[in-house]
């Protein structure tokens, strides 16, 4: 394969890849997307050229959703910053996804190019090492997962078992089997029929616990500010059981600022949850106010994002209050606070959030699409509350309830779904991940070293 060969390779496996990336929807097209550029690291070439091409991927990525966003952008009559720092900062994850793909892609091409690497065994490491690698993420600014493109489809499913992270596994899987199978021009069949039945037995097993599992209903209201007074707007709001109003949405915390949120609580008699800035610590904080007035829970924001590194400490605590339970923007794009939070009792969690406006507001498509994951990671229930666009009720099975329109000042009203507690258990089911956390990651990192030493050991 020539440079330009290549070059064109990855150009067109990054837009294929992008036409998987919310809010564009066509998530089969992921493992194409990704399994092109595989294949091009096959060829051998020098790592600095194998930088270029997955940079080249990435970027190319970036252009399909943020073409899709742009558009769905001015059919809702939605403004967002054009600059170009805004540009630069749309880019931002793209070139993230850049360097994890070129890390997993290089090895794996360096041990095609061994002569000993072949079928299944190298599929399978593959998607492992593909998984450990979004683990290590986790350390950065910004956790870069592949899940996302498959927010809203069946293989989101495979989160009830093994996290955000089974779902990314399939993706590196299919795509490692597609290139496999395209560099070869021969079919297998073991990779094959597991990616069949890790398609569709998890998808068949969480429609089941959903049609069986008991249900209660939720009414909530999301108030949706833009640059309108919260409470002025949640004020009106009657016959709801939950108001929950976005993140940093009363500014900083004052005696007559808390007195008017339990108020508010009062004359509406619904929980209210509303996001403000402690000042003294300072942090980004939310509480939870019942309906006769009363200061319940109060949370402050675990993983803070950008410039809030610098301006307010680190919350420490996660804790539930009854069946409701708190995480603030950031907190949901990280797999440990809902789920901590659903290991205590939780049954819905409240989302106070305000993601930046940037182009085609392409961010708070991203964002989004951690919280089908989430929902269905440990069947609860969410409600998130932006300030400026995509406010949504996600139920415990992942699917979008209800969703706000892009830059519109309104309050989402709709019946939020919970799985309540069985009667055979002192108290909600767990599912395997929320019981076991990230086990699944343990599990690809002891099958990528014993792939490793086996290959070395016996080849």
């Amino acid at each position: 394969m020539t440079t330009i060969v290549a070059f064109l390779f990855a150009l067109l496996g990054g837009l294929i890849f992008g036409t998987s990336v919310p809010p564009c929807k066509w998530s089969g097209l992921s493992i194409v997307g990704l399994g092109l550029l595989l294949i091009l690291n096959a060829s051998p070439f020098r790592w600095h050229e194998r930088f270029v091409f997955a940079l080249v991927w990435g970027l190319s990525a970036a252009i399909p959703p943020i073409i899709v966003g742009i558009k769905t952008a001015r059919i809702q009559s939605a403004d967002y910053p054009n600059d170009f720092a805004e540009w630069l900062f749309a880019f931002q994850p793209f070139l993230l996804l850049a360097t994890l793909v070129f890390a997993v892609c290089w090895v794996g091409g360096k041990l095609w190019l061994t002569g000993k690497w072949e079928g299944a065994d190298w599929v399978f490491l593959i998607a492992s090492l593909g998984v450990v690698a979004e683990w290590l993420t986790l350390f950065l600014p910004l956790p870069i997962n592949l899940a996302v493109t498959q927010s809203r489809s069946l293989v989101a499913s495979l989160a009830f078992f093994a996290g955000i992270w089974g779902v990314s596994w399939f993706v590196w899987f299919t795509a490692a089997a597609f290139a496999e199978m395209a560099i070869k021009q021969k079919l297998n069949w073991v990779t094959i029929c597991c990616a069949v039945f890790f398609l569709i037995v998890p998808h068949l097993l969480l429609k089941w616990i959903h049609n069986q599992a008991p249900k209660w209903t939720l009414k909530v209201a999301l108030v949706q500010n833009g640059d309108e007074d919260p409470l002025t707007l949640a004020a009106k709001v009657h016959d709801v059981e939950l108001i929950v109003l976005p993140e940093l949405a009363l500014g900083q915390e004052t005696p007559s600022m808390l007195k008017s949120l339990s108020e508010l609580a009062k004359e509406t008699k619904a929980k209210v949850v509303a996001g403000f800035e402690e000042p003294n610590l300072p942090s980004n904080s939310a509480v939870l106010i019942t309906p006769y007035g009363k200061e319940v829970l109060r949370y402050r924001k675990i993983h803070l994002f950008g410039a809030e590194r610098w301006r307010y400490k680190r919350g420490k605590e996660v804790r539930a209050w009854n069946e409701l339970g708190i995480a603030i923007c950031f907190d949901t794009v990280f797999p440990d606070v809902t789920r901590k939070l659903a290991k205590q009792g939780a049954l819905l969690i409240a989302v106070p959030n305000h993601d930046p406006p940037v182009v085609g507001f392409l961010l708070h498509h991203l964002h989004a699409a951690f919280l089908s994951i989430r929902a269905i990671e440990n069947l609860v229930g969410i409600v998130k509350a932006d300030s400026f666009g995509l406010s949504q009720v996600v139920a415990p099975d992942g699917k979008i309830v209800a969703e706000a329109p892009l830059g519109k000042t309104t309050v989402l009203i709709a019946d939020a779904t919970i799985y309540p507690p069985l009667r055979d258990f002192s108290s909600r089911p767990l599912t395997p991940y929320t019981l076991f956390g990230d086990w699944f990651v343990v599990l690809c990192a002891i099958m990528v070293a014993s792939l490793l030493v086996w290959r070395m050991k016996f080849l």
